[in-house]
């Protein structure tokens, strides 16, 4: 059985592109964070709160005493010029530059927003630093995969993974090809973003993982995890600072 550990320091918390400062998190189970790795509903007919493509590079923010990533969007988004020389002030942290993989994607609500909201009451807009921003996930816990050993604070080390449990109502398509990260037993995950923009498979992995480029026959849609109105993923990150978000889990619920 896979022993996921805790991830302690001062912590720095990875989601997606973010790399934060922020409290030690606890595992899925300290934290009593626990969900049903079933697909969860997606609202019909649903209005997008990213108006645009997300392309290039991502514009996110964690700020840290919520554990809230803020991505930029809202009436007064930052630009890519400002973005370069951008502070989030004390105890925020930008991401670091991720080149996102996916063709395009939607979500549907910010994480404190209820399943029956319509319209703009589904995008809570935080103001930082003079600019909008729209919520987008909250950290919940951090697992190391497959030991605490095989991670130095929430940077994996070479043969380790980072298992980062989020709430974020978020649904992905990709086309074309796709990087696939397989686990042991049954696990299945898909690469959604780069330091560089340029994925490789030259990763060291835990034993019985495997990551391999792959020609997708049809578009994968990949949809939040929990069953019903939940929206639970993992985010996973190698070595390399490659990331991905996990399609099949091992067992019926997480963890």
């Amino acid at each position: 059985m896979l022993d996921f550990q805790s991830v302690r320091a001062p912590l720095a918390v990875v989601l997606g592109g973010v790399l934060g400062a922020c409290a030690g998190l606890p595992t899925a189970r300290e934290a009593n964070v626990s969900f049903s790795t079933v697909e969860s509903q997606w609202p019909a007919n649903t209005v997008c709160l990213n108006s645009a493509t997300p392309t290039g590079i991502a514009k996110e923010v964690l700020i840290g005493s919520t554990r809230t990533v803020v991505i930029a969007g809202g009436p007064s988004p930052i630009s890519d010029e400002a973005w370069a020389s951008f502070s989030p002030g004390l105890g925020n942290q930008k991401n670091s530059d991720r080149h996102l993989l996916f063709a395009r994607s939607c979500y549907a609500r910010s994480p404190s927003r209820s399943a029956s909201c319509v319209g703009d009451d589904c995008r809570e807009i935080v103001t930082l630093g003079g600019y909008s921003w729209v919520a987008l996930s909250k950290i919940d816990a951090a697992d190391c995969l497959p030991s605490s050993s095989a991670c130095s604070g929430t940077t994996p080390r070479p043969g380790g993974l980072l298992v980062v449990v989020t709430q974020k109502c978020h649904e992905l398509i990709f086309e074309g090809t796709a990087f696939m990260l397989r686990g042991p037993n049954g696990e299945r995950a898909v690469m959604h973003a780069t330091p560089d923009g340029r994925p490789t498979t030259d990763v060291t992995l835990p034993a019985g993982w495997t990551l391999t480029m792959e020609t997708l026959a049809s578009p994968l849609v990949v949809r939040p995890f929990g069953g019903g109105d939940r929206c639970f993923y993992n985010i996973i990150r190698d070595h390399r600072q490659q990331s991905y978000h996990q399609l099949s889990f091992a067992g019926a619920t997480y963890p």
